[in-house]
């Protein structure tokens, strides 16, 4: 048995009490991601990285990878320039994990939160 605080023996990776994200994952924006020129639909994504489907054959773990997030917001389409790292492959599944940042990139990433925030979990009262 693993005594360690992020241990989930069915290897689940899910936003519980005890997180290993630095940020939530997004997955309600309208967005798909250009990779090496291949478009792809995104899964998820946050500040961190982003998960996408496509064919896992083509990828490798530590894999560089150039990407472009396509979203879309309520008056314009917004592209944004990322490099990473492809740090998982399972199924149809590809995630990666951003590199370095640079300010102009955060700020838009922020700027596409803020004009599309996350729908809200609480239910309508009787």
């Amino acid at each position: 048995m693993n005594d360690a605080p992020n241990y989930n023996p069915h290897g689940a990776n899910d936003n519980t009490t005890i997180q290993r994200r630095r940020f939530p994952r997004r997955d309600h924006d309208v967005c798909m991601i250009n990779v090496d020129g291949h478009p792809y639909p995104v899964v998820d994504w946050s500040m961190c990285g982003v998960l996408f489907k496509g064919d896992t054959r083509t990828f490798n773990e530590g894999q560089h990878v150039n990407m472009v997030l396509r979203f879309k917001t309520k008056d314009t389409i917004e592209d944004v320039k990322i490099s990473g790292e492809v740090i998982r492959t399972k199924g149809m599944a590809i995630a990666t994990q951003f590199g370095d940042l640079p300010n102009k990139i955060e700020q838009t990433l922020n700027k596409i939160i803020d004009m599309n925030p996350a729908p809200s979990t609480k239910t309508a009262q009787s």
